[in-house]
């Protein structure tokens, strides 16, 4: 039965017809002309990780970005939430450092490796009595020698590709590259700010949403305060406003894939907007929204402009992707520490080269205000072995560390047990191993078991038996 609905003068309105993909939880995959409408009446809106992605990108990848960003020039749009973003993390060098912060990172890893396979290799030597057999010693040193010739031409490969990826003269404003390209393409195009009441609403629905599990953002309540937690949704709000504003669907690029934005893909069906989103879309304003990722952005406007977009950029930008989907162990980790102690400072690698730390360096540090933790993460496939720990006494010693926990994905050897003990014993540290499964990084027991053992090393009394 066909309910009747009256205007304002009585008269009848007949209902409109519904259709297959007339629900909101229905979802049409959308096609090439989907695209074309966007690119050319649509409204455009690039989140913050796409600017900050030019930095990081090299320097193939940041020109054909740049490019499809150009011939996008007249349908863009840029939340202000997104500038104050971008400007807020754009000195971090994890962003205008990137390739030289991720050179250094490796080689310290390698130099790492190096130090863990020498002492290793003496450890034996001095374990089968042949330190002083003049032939051993000689085949041993003979290949530690080749083995750092390697590692030099490794490091120096390295760190010249990353003098070629790197931006030049980024630390002026003005002589900054990717600033002047930007300032470009998105100069009008850039949305107000809320004023400070709005703003303080907003602040407030963003938690009250969070609390419900409602996107976007929910995901970030779990480990930030507000004001950056919030950054998700007053972007979002933002866009609800000028979508209602200009009547245009809403093509959103984002290299943020979290659950709270995206139904995410299955072998049988691509990533697609959370239901909520183009919901709420459609009541605001009575547009659609679509979503792609950088990656897909470039291979869409390409062709469509045919730009001869390098093949190698848009692998490029879906790997970073994927590995932003599918976070690694040790990213897991660290994810879990800052969300159970969310009053400790959970640094890594990035962080502390920022700070100069120098190597050893531990994986994450926690420091609490009764002791500073070093994390060793191992995700090894076989046992960990007291070789691969080695280096943490020189590490405990040289950061001050009061404890020292190893999180592997793989049981400890009797022998790592051991150096394990060894060091708790030689620097009156807390010294403990804690296994965690990859396959059950969000299980719930993983999170208590991780929680407790870095709980029994913050109070740095005696130390603690392994």
């Amino acid at each position: 039965m066909t309910e009747e609905h009256h205007d304002t003068a009585g008269a009848t309105i007949q209902p409109t017809p519904r259709g297959l993909f007339d629900c909101n939880d229905a979802y049409r995959t959308p096609i090439r002309e989907d695209y074309e409408h966007l690119f050319t009446s649509g409204l455009v809106v690039l989140d913050t990780n796409v600017l900050l992605n030019l930095y990081r990108s090299n320097n193939r990848t940041r020109k054909d970005t740049l490019s499809v960003l150009g011939k996008l020039r007249d349908r863009i749009w840029i939340p202000h939430q997104v500038l104050s973003e971008f400007w807020r993390n754009r000195d971090l060098p994890s962003v205008r450092g990137h390739h030289r912060t991720k050179a250094k990172e490796t080689c310290a890893a390698l130099d790492k490796a190096h130090r863990s396979i020498s002492d290793a290799l003496d450890r034996w030597l001095r374990d089968v009595h042949l330190s002083n057999d003049t032939n051993a010693r000689a085949h041993l040193n003979r290949d530690k020698e080749s083995m750092e010739n390697v590692l030099t031409s490794l490091k120096s490969f390295i760190q010249a590709q990353a003098e070629r990826d790197a931006l030049k003269d980024t630390s002026a404003t003005q002589s900054d590259p990717v600033l002047t390209e930007l300032d470009r393409v998105l100069h009008g195009r850039v949305g107000e700010p809320f004023p400070e009441t709005t703003l303080v609403t907003a602040l407030q629905e963003a938690k009250e949403r969070a609390d419900k599990r409602i996107p976007p953002g929910y995901e970030d309540f779990k480990d930030k305060p507000i004001e950056k937690a919030a950054g998700d949704y007053l972007l979002w709000a933002q866009i609800l406003d000028e979508a209602e504003r200009r009547k245009s669907d809403v093509l959103l690029v984002t290299g943020d894939v979290k659950p709270d934005w995206w139904i995410p893909a299955t072998s049988h069906t691509p990533a697609r907007p959370r239901t909520e989103l183009t919901v709420e879309l459609r009541k605001k304003a009575g547009v659609q929204l679509f979503m792609v990722t950088p990656s897909q952005l470039l291979t869409q406007a390409n062709e469509i402009f045919n730009l001869r977009v390098d093949e190698r950029s848009v692998n490029d930008l879906a790997t970073a992707e994927r590995e932003h989907t599918y976070p690694s162990y040790g990213q897991a980790i660290q994810s879990m520490l800052r969300q159970q102690f969310p009053q400790a400072q959970v640094l890594n690698l990035d962080d502390q080269f920022e700070k100069g730390v120098r190597p050893p360096i531990p994986d994450l540090t926690v420091i609490h205000s009764d002791s500073t933790i070093g994390i060793e993460v191992k995700k090894y496939t076989q046992p960990v072995r007291g070789e691969d720990i080695e280096y943490l006494k020189k590490m405990v010693e040289e950061h001050g560390l009061n404890a020292v926990l190893v999180v592997s994905h793989s049981p400890l050897t009797p022998a790592a047990r051991e150096r394990l003990r060894s060091v708790a014993r030689e620097t009156r540290a807390k010294a403990a191993w804690v296994r965690i499964n990859s396959t059950r990084l969000d299980d719930l027991a993983s999170y208590e078991t991780l929680r407790m053992s870095v709980e029994s090393l913050i109070t740095p009394e005696a130390p603690e038996e392994v």
